[in-house]
């Protein structure tokens, strides 16, 4: 039968067409066919503005900037009336899921948001985003407008804008006139660092819980104004890989519910029609898990969404065009085209099961809050600990919208001891913090706190341990019951210093950790002396526990009548209560000019950068000193290095990398008077040179070793391995830590550990190094087993009875080891006092 069409729905179907000829498509705009090379980012902002102009159904929305200044930002994308009551829209959500007191006006629409380019490298992302938004807005794709009509579609198009400008530019200046397929054309091959990460070298992937990079906190705390019910994160593998997308692969965390489970294999079977129809090849279940809190995927999990990882092979490697092992060749376009199938699928699978997806988000959040599935109802956090790590705490909790209040006092309570990972007893006190598991974010709870994540599967992509209590060093308690408060917000005291008029003999600072190393960077920066007490002291009723701050008058003359307004603002930045002291005698204790109170000079600090070292752990650690510390770092990169006088440094510190062809040349600057900090594999330079006690330790080590080993040739059945097994990568686990935690005894009277008491946690990778025969064994691992994580066995046998910090004299200067990165992703907090306390005292 012939359809009759009426006037009215001509002249609809007539001003649609005109409109979407109106919009330019990103070939249009750019000038050069999408996929022939790469855009920079700015034109794509530039694009995403222009259509969000041009267009009624698209509204582009700035949420930030990046370290070096670029925009970031994303384009909703739906109905005319759903953008008008965006609002409403948002609220509702917000309302259902109890982050939002207000009234539900009824009307809930799933967020879809598509996510791009989190790794600069992986740049077919940004240009498959300016695809998709031309697809949605001229509406020329089979079922858009009922999408619109009944979705809210959010793309974000470039996560991590200045890595992938890097990338770019790169790229555009190597790239040869017509594209080299070549793999061994320098247009494939970047050079140090990879633009795979961000300013200051992080993968922003693994920061959606931690949130220590401003792209992550902005674009995070934009998210969640909205809380959507759909994430998708594009990502690109190495080139001979085909497309991974859901189901993710083994272990999934416990908290997944099973309608997340059931939507992951909806999706499955929505891109695999659209990969079929292309004959595009594709895997799923394989490598890209859903355990650790940190990714694209996972964190949008345990916050109601369903999140998913989408992987197209390509990469930074790829360029615009490189050939295969199987002589075919991968260009740009191929690439864009999987991300485009992938991101219309995620749209209609999402449109498909609309209504299942709202109600399953709202009851998400409304089970976790009446009937937590966490063995622990409570959480105490001892409001006695350090307060620097309770901010930073606090700041986390705020990041991620977990709800906390005072805990009642005068509890006697028993539950699981964090730190002394058993049984145990605590009384509450006032101060002290309570996190309940009873709200909308009980399931984000349960993620973070549990000492023991249960992972199906040892073999996971990412970390397998990551309880904040370690990471932050927190006397904290884990309770099967609910515990009494005193619903009162947990309030920050903000410390105000008065220059004292009386001109006082010193200001005194009580050592409790890294707000104290704050200090005494403030005051360096301000070129103070200051001195450190070796041993505790009392003076005035006060106690002072070792590595206590003075700053005496008689140190630093050439201030004059500004000394104490100096020191005043100082005390402020860091946020320490100073005490002005008429007297250098103390009442008990080595008094203030001892020798027992070194004094101290600014330190001039120099950082290794460059090819053969680690760029995370380089880049942490010039984070840590620009955005924590705020102290000035050199940054010294290993192609020029053997031109420069280290002479002049004060201390030179080695992230984790190969530095042999520079050990000689810091072996004699060490001997000259440098402290030179290595971290991490770093330490391998110098248990090479029989000149250190480290190689001596390492040597008797390997001599018991080879005396008490005993092998039975006879017996060659430990060659007999099977293929699948070795492809999986699983007999190498019993000789790794799958970054689970470990727990370090501290010698609590070596400055470099002050105020980190006898106990410390680290995020293990290492097995570390034996004790130092001739040195200082600063910190230890005396157990085989992790607190939480998975270890393999033969690594438990190697990391038992070894050194984790640990120094030594060469010459009259000093080297000083870290077996792993104390820092780690800059939110192991608790490692920024050891940090601060090595490279300061």
């Amino acid at each position: 039968m012939k359809k009759i069409l009426t006037p009215l729905l001509l002249s609809l179907i007539f001003f649609q067409n005109i409109y979407s000829q109106a919009i330019k498509s990103p070939s249009e705009f750019l000038g050069y066919e999408l996929g022939t090379r790469f855009t920079f980012h700015h034109q794509a902002v530039e694009y995403f503005k222009y259509v969000a102009d041009a267009s009624p159904v698209a509204e582009y929305r700035s949420y930030g900037s990046t370290y070096e200044g670029r925009p970031l930002g994303v384009c909703f994308v739906s109905s005319e009336d759903n953008l008008r009551d965006l609002e409403t829209l948002r609220k509702n959500n917000l309302i259902k899921a109890g982050f939002l007191k207000g009234e539900f006006t009824g009307k809930q629409v799933p967020f879809i948001w598509l996510s791009y380019n989190v790794h600069g490298n992986e740049s077919a992302g940004m240009e498959c985003a300016m695809k998709t938004l031309y697809t949605l807005v001229s509406g020329n794709y089979e079922g858009v407008k009922d999408w619109l009509k009944e979705c809210v579609i959010v793309i974000d198009p470039c996560q991590n804008p200045d890595g992938r400008d890097m990338y770019a530019f790169r790229y555009s200046s190597t790239a040869n006139l017509i594209p080299n397929a070549d793999r061994d054309s320098w247009e494939h091959n970047q050079g140090w660092p990879g633009a795979r990460t961000n300013h200051y070298m992080f993968d922003l992937n693994r920061d959606w819980t931690w949130q220590t990079q401003a792209e992550s906190r902005q674009r995070l705390a934009f998210y969640e104004q909205y809380m959507p019910q759909v994430h998708a994160d594009f990502h690109e593998m190495g080139p001979e890989s085909t497309f991974f997308f859901a189901p993710g692969a083994e272990p999934w965390h416990e908290v997944i519910t099973p309608w997340q489970h059931e939507f992951h294999k909806l999706m499955s079977a929505g891109n695999s029609k659209l990969f079929d129809e292309k004959f595009r090849l594709y895997f799923t279940r394989e490598s890209f898990d859903l355990f650790c809190p940190s990714f694209g995927d996972t964190w949008p999990m345990f916050n109601g969404a369903i999140g998913f990882t989408y992987e197209q092979g390509g990469g930074g490697v790829s360029g615009v065009q490189m050939k295969l092992e199987s002589d075919d060749t991968l260009t740009l376009g191929k690439r864009i085209e999987g991300h485009f199938l992938a991101s219309m699928a995620t749209i209609k699978v999402s449109y498909d099961n609309r209504e299942k997806l709202i109600s399953e988000f709202n009851r998400f959040f409304d089970e976790g809050a009446k009937n937590p599935a966490f063995e622990f109802k409570s959480i105490i956090i001892k409001g006695s600990n350090e307060k620097s790590n309770i901010q930073a705490l606090q700041e986390l909790l705020d990041r991620n919208q977990i709800r906390y209040v005072y805990a009642g006092t005068g509890q006697k309570l028993k539950g699981f001891d964090y730190l002394n990972n058993r049984d145990g007893e605590v009384t509450t006190e006032k101060g002290d913090i309570l996190i309940s598991a009873y709200q909308p974010q009980s399931r984000m709870v349960k993620v973070l706190f549990e000492p023991r994540s249960r992972a199906s599967d040892s073999l996971s992509y990412d970390l397998t341990a990551w309880a904040l209590p370690y990471a932050f060093n927190l006397k904290a308690y884990g309770l099967a019951d609910q515990v009494k408060t005193e619903n009162d917000p947990v309030k920050t005291e903000v410390i105000s210093n008065l220059p004292a008029g009386n001109k006082p003999y010193a200001y005194l600072a009580d050592f409790t950790g890294f707000s104290e190393i704050k200090l005494m960077a403030a005051l360096f920066n301000r070129n103070i002396r200051i001195r450190y007490m070796f041993k505790p002291a009392e003076i005035g009723g006060k106690k002072f526990s070792r590595g206590s701050i003075i700053i005496a008058r008689g140190d630093n003359l050439s201030t004059g009548d500004s000394f104490d307004k100096i020191v005043a603002a100082a005390g402020d930045e860091a946020q320490v209560r100073l005490l002005p002291e008429p007297t250098g005698i103390m009442d008990e204790g080595k008094d203030m000019g001892s020798n027992y109170s070194p004094v101290k000079k600014r330190p001039v600090v120099a950082l290794f950068c460059g090819d053969e070292i680690q760029q995370s752990l380089a880049g942490e650690i010039w984070y840590f000193f620009e955005r924590e510390l705020k102290y000035p770092v050199t940054l010294i990169n290993t192609d020029y290095s053997d031109r420069v006088d280290l002479g002049k440094f004060d201390v030179v510190i080695l992230p984790g990398g190969n530095y042999a062809k520079q050990a000689d040349t810091l072996l004699f600057y060490a001997k000259k008077g440098v402290r030179i900090i290595a971290i991490d594999n770093a330490c391998s330079a110098f248990a090479k040179n029989k000149t250190t006690a480290l190689f001596k330790a390492v040597e008797s080590r390997n001599a018991e070793i080879k005396a008490t080993e005993k092998k039975d040739k006879s017996d060659d059945t430990k060659f007999l391995k099977k293929y699948e097994l070795d492809v999986e990568r699983r007999y190498g686990l019993s000789e790794r830590s799958e970054e689970s935690i470990y727990h370090v005894k501290l010698d609590d009277t070596n400055p470099y550990v002050f105020g980190l008491g006898t106990d410390w946690f680290i995020m293990k990778r290492s097995t570390g190094f034996p004790y130092l025969q001739a040195g200082q064994n600063a910190g230890y691992i005396n157990e085989s087993a992790p607190v939480s994580g998975f270890a393999g066995s033969k690594f438990r046998e190697k990391v038992k009875n070894t050194m984790e910090i640990g120094s030594e004299r060469i010459g009259s200067g000093e080297i000083v080891y870290i077996a792993d990165d104390p820092y780690f992703r800059a939110y192991w907090k608790s490692g920024r006092v050891l940090l601060g306390n090595i490279i300061f005292r």
